[in-house]
């Protein structure tokens, strides 16, 4: 008899884990998520603490890859409020900001800087910056049908910042003759002037966009399901601009064998102007299974594919692949560990979550860098805070 008894242990187990497979679904839920992050490919926290630092130049520009280096900050936040109708229906609304700045700076500055021109006598590229922020309010409608399960979010936004692709575009070349030059033009949209601001007249420059979620029960162990966010209904325009730039700045080695050089100052001017710059979300795409080798919900593995499109940044789509662990202890205890290809980043993440019913603390951190062997280096980091009441 006693051989039995851990094989029942096991048994109940298990049947207890297919009861609270899922979080449970509170009444009312009241919440907050803030998540912020940033990335970079030069340079880790390893590198600057420390009590001597040494900075090697020629080290440093043998480190950086042909795509130069790239600089990312985001921040996704959010309130919310969700109503639950038993397992079936559920409504909720939500308010937040989302976005980031992204910038690179080409290899060819740092090789110049380290290196001269010795070697190599021709330079050129572009230091580029792009980037949005967006306020939102949307509606949450989501029910389950059977083995089905089906949400509609509608959204009204607000871009109080969008960047598309501006550069400061540089070149050098010394085969014959020297000859450098410069100039910029980076265009900042806002739904108010920047030199006056009036938050008041964003209310007139709000977008519309809406998202779509599936997810089936396809087997008893998978369940596959996709989203699609953002599809553009009604874009925000922008009717403010200002401009940042310079005239071409170049230095020709003629004029010094005349004896009249002059070195022209690399001045920014900033220029204001109305006008009417329509703006849309980025459009994101993704498809997923949960597979569950246990059946129950105990330990589930999460893969996921997609790609996001950001309308009018002048860039192209970004591939998004992940992979996700799950493990659920008794519908209390929650961790996830995943690794992925987000929007040029790569990503780390490790999650826990806390579920006493009533209350739920859900934390997050990882590490970030646009290049994967880097991104273990402490060279970008992200955080996520999340906190939920109810019953």
């Amino acid at each position: 008899m006693k051989k039995y008894i851990p094989l029942c242990l096991v048994l109940s187990s298990i049947l207890s884990l297919h009861l609270y497979a899922e979080k449970p679904r509170r009444f009312v839920e009241f919440g907050l998520d803030v998540g912020v992050g940033l990335a970079n490919n030069l340079t880790g926290l390893q590198d600057i603490m420390k009590k001597n630092i040494y900075l090697d130049l020629d080290s440093l520009s043998h480190s950086i890859k042909e795509g130069g280096v790239s600089l990312n900050t985001d921040i996704d936040s959010a309130v919310f409020f969700n109503f639950n109708l038993g397992e079936v229906w559920g409504f909720g609304i939500s308010s937040g900001i989302e976005g980031g700045i992204n910038g690179n700076i080409p290899k060819s500055i740092f090789t110049l800087i380290t290196q001269g021109n010795i070697r190599q006598h021709v330079f050129e590229g572009d230091l580029t910056v792009f980037g949005s922020l967006f306020v939102d309010t949307a509606v949450d409608v989501h029910a389950k049908f059977g083995k089905l399960r089906v949400g509609i979010v509608p959204a009204l936004y607000i871009p109080l910042i969008y960047i598309p692709k501006s550069t400061i575009n540089y070149g050098l070349e010394s085969e014959e003759n020297v000859h450098a030059w410069a100039e910029s033009d980076i265009r900042v949209y806002s739904p108010f002037s920047l030199e006056d601001p009036d938050p008041a007249a964003s209310m007139q420059s709000l977008g519309f966009d809406l998202s779509l979620q599936g997810e089936y029960a396809l087997l008893p162990i998978l369940d596959v399901g996709g989203t699609l966010s953002h599809i553009p209904l009604g874009g925000a325009v922008l009717k403010h601009q200002m401009r940042i730039y310079s005239e071409k700045f170049e230095i020709d080695e003629s004029n010094l064998l005349q004896n009249t050089l002059t070195i022209p100052e690399f001045e920014l001017k900033q220029e204001y102007t109305t006008g009417s710059y329509r703006v849309f979300r980025p459009l994101r795409f993704d498809v997923y299974a949960l597979y569950r080798p246990l059946v129950v919900d105990f330990f589930a593995i999460r893969p996921n594919i997609g790609f996001t499109h950001v309308f009018g940044a002048g860039i192209l789509p970004y591939f998004n692949a992940g992979l996700e662990l799950r493990l659920n202890v008794f519908r209390v205890l929650f961790f996830h560990l995943g690794t992925g290809y987000e929007e040029a980043i790569w990503r780390h993440r490790l999650g826990f979550a806390l579920n006493l019913r009533v209350f739920e603390l859900d934390l997050e951190a990882g590490l970030r860098s646009q290049d994967l062997d880097k991104s273990f280096n402490l060279q970008g980091a992200g955080v996520k805070v999340g906190l939920r009441l109810g019953f």
